[in-house]
């Protein structure tokens, strides 16, 4: 059963510390490196229909002002559905910034809708179900709150010009880029070694005068060509663009990482002036 069905406000709070400290250990990661954790779609923002985008938007979209029954049901419908939604930012282990920032939407949605069912019901003469929707009202803010409170971005990597990255990125042509941006993968240095190796070869042969017989020269050289120019080729324009580990992997971290810094520090900044009117 979900947090949507079993929560307490004790559990709202702590959930909202939980995903606060994931997101800011997420985005920090190891300072001499880029997380790649924050990558893919919003998947609590998904459609489920043609019209509404989830179960708290259809919820929200169909509140009206009914009998004193039928709104109390409907605030509560509210407040399970937001909370479901805050179940499913982690049901795949980790939490997406996409998706916080999805959640705080909503919750802007939601205490307004159920401020209005608070209201409707202190009209119909149910201070006793009004206490308790502001109950409910109360859930959705503090977890907002205790998000905000563990939600630090004051060491988010920094994204800067890196000399030497760009000098191993003329480099990566040769494949040699990987030595300084892999140094522990193994694959890096055989990627380095068929990738300078025929010219070395050639560079020997050359300096030293070596003869080959005449059957042999051609077949050699050929094969030399082959193996020199295919190599660069594949790994350059292929296999170094599309993964990680190389110069092309590092742009696009770097891309990525610049991205999440920009989105984190407007997140936070929503946070902050929102639980401020909260």
């Amino acid at each position: 059963m979900g947090l949507g069905k079993t929560f307490t406000n004790s559990i709202v709070r702590e959930v909202g510390r939980n995903y606060g400290k994931a997101i800011s250990n997420s985005l920090l990661g190891d300072k001499h490196s880029t997380p790649h954790r924050l990558v893919g779609n919003n998947a609590v923002d998904r459609k489920r229909g043609r019209i509404y985008h989830n179960d708290l938007d259809k919820a929200i979209q169909k509140f009206e002002i009914k009998g004193h029954q039928a709104t109390f049901n409907q605030a509560l419908n509210i407040h399970s559905e937001y909370f479901q939604l805050v179940d499913e930012a982690n049901s795949d282990g980790s939490i997406d910034l996409n998706e916080i920032v999805f959640l705080v939407k909503s919750s802007r949605l939601a205490i307004p809708t159920l401020g209005r069912a608070k209201s409707a019901l202190i009209d119909h003469g149910k201070q006793d179900l009004a206490d308790k929707v502001e109950e409910k009202i109360i859930d959705v803010s503090d977890f907002i709150k205790t998000l905000n409170e563990s939600l630090d971005i004051n060491e988010l990597p920094e994204v800067k010009f890196n000399p030497l990255a760009v000098l191993f990125g003329l480099c990566s042509f040769f494949g040699i880029d990987r030595v300084y941006f892999s140094p522990k993968s193994i694959k890096s240095y055989v990627f380095a070694f068929l990738g300078i190796a025929p010219y070395i070869i050639a560079y020997y042969l050359t300096i030293n005068g070596m003869e080959l017989d005449d059957e042999a020269t051609p077949l050699y050289f050929s094969l030399l060509i082959i193996v020199g120019g295919t190599m660069p080729l594949w790994y350059t324009l292929w296999y170094n663009r599309k993964k990680n580990g190389g110069y092309w992997g590092y742009r696009r971290n770097k891309k990525h990482q610049k991205a999440l810094n920009k989105l984190a520090t407007e997140l936070k900044a929503i946070l902050e002036d929102y639980t401020s009117s909260l």
